[in-house]
């Protein structure tokens, strides 16, 4: 990975906003005792604000959160000293901003008062005007995609449509339901500038659109995010396995291209692992690397043991019908 992470200092780049936190108050439009406790906004911010963020969806996998995406958790628990939030998952079918680490799920529930308060506090600072009337300002200075809360989806790239109803939450009030409906987390999803910690927020530097990585034509997942793209990924119809294919090679269809390296788990990890007639462990653990380092160095793709594009191509070409 490149070294974006100039900013960081111990995990965060925030500056020196953090250590101003819990000093920080903003009162709302509330009754006066309302009083909602904010993250700070820098004090040296550019005029110019970010425009909302498109939707770029996840298309990679990052077995790490993105540095702006742990700035963002981290601000937020610098805030509300006793939540919690999380980011990352095991990369599946079921695609994700949690997978390629863009997503930020910050746990506070809508079913006890504080916790209710707390998000209600937080959605009001990222999306309220500036002093120079800019919408959304916080939301955009840190690159929201969007958010999801207590049955409702707010979209920066449909930023004039509000709050929305989301999925079928408001006809599903059982606690079973609370965290498919987001009522025990706020879920944020950032853009690829706001995930990079590339925005005005944090550096105080106008930032523009980033997409992201793209995927190959021939593959169904994008590499790992290696620089800032200004210009939307070419549209390509998912891979399809051929008739009459294995199931392990419509299996290798589904995750060619996710990049797997040593620590990493999951679906993707067990179909490789099947392929190369290894234990099916789900993780890429020391044998498995091992094997890799083989396979690679006997048809000269290399010496480590990441499995990258060449070797999904190798694999895909080995098992196709």
């Amino acid at each position: 990975m490149p070294n974006d992470d100039r900013f960081v200092r111990s995990g965060v780049f925030l500056k020196s906003v953090v250590v101003s936190v819990g000093v920080v108050a903003a009162v709302v439009l509330a009754p006066p005792h309302a009083v909602a406790k904010v993250p700070p906004t820098p004090d040296d911010l550019p005029d110019r604000v970010e425009p909302y963020a498109p939707y770029v969806g996840a298309n990679s996998c990052s077995k790490r959160a993105q540095p702006g995406a742990r700035a963002f958790g981290e601000l937020l628990v610098a805030t509300w000293p006793k939540t919690h939030y999380s980011t990352g998952r095991t990369c599946t079918t079921a695609r994700s901003e949690h997978h390629d680490g863009r997503a930020v799920d910050w746990m506070t529930s809508v079913r006890e008062k504080y916790g209710k308060k707390r998000a209600r506090d937080l959605l009001r600072w990222l999306l309220r005007s500036d002093a120079a009337g800019n919408p959304a300002a916080n939301a955009r200075r840190l690159g929201v995609m969007y958010l999801i809360w207590n049955n409702r989806i707010w979209s920066s790239y449909r930023a004039s449509d509000g709050w929305r109803a989301y999925s079928n939450c408001a006809s599903a009030p059982q606690r079973s339901a609370d965290t498919r409906c987001h009522r025990d987390h706020v879920h944020v999803s950032l853009s690829w500038a706001g995930a990079r910690g590339r925005t005005s927020f944090y550096d105080s530097t106008y930032a523009g659109n980033d997409y992201g990585p793209c995927r190959p034509a021939d593959l169904a997942w994008a590499s790992r995010w290696t620089s800032v793209r200004r210009t939307p990924c070419p549209w390509y119809p998912e891979p399809r396995a051929p008739s009459g294919s294995s199931s392990l090679h419509r299996s290798l269809v589904t995750y060619s291209g996710l990049r797997i390296s040593a620590g990493m788990s999951g679906p993707a990890v067990t179909v490789v692992q099947r392929a190369l007639k290894l234990e099916r462990t789900g993780r890429w653990g020391r044998s498995s690397r091992t094997a890799m380092r083989e396979y690679k160095r006997a048809r000269s793709l290399g010496g480590n043991a990441v499995v990258g594009p060449r070797v999904w191509r190798s694999l895909l070409a080995r098992t196709a019908p």
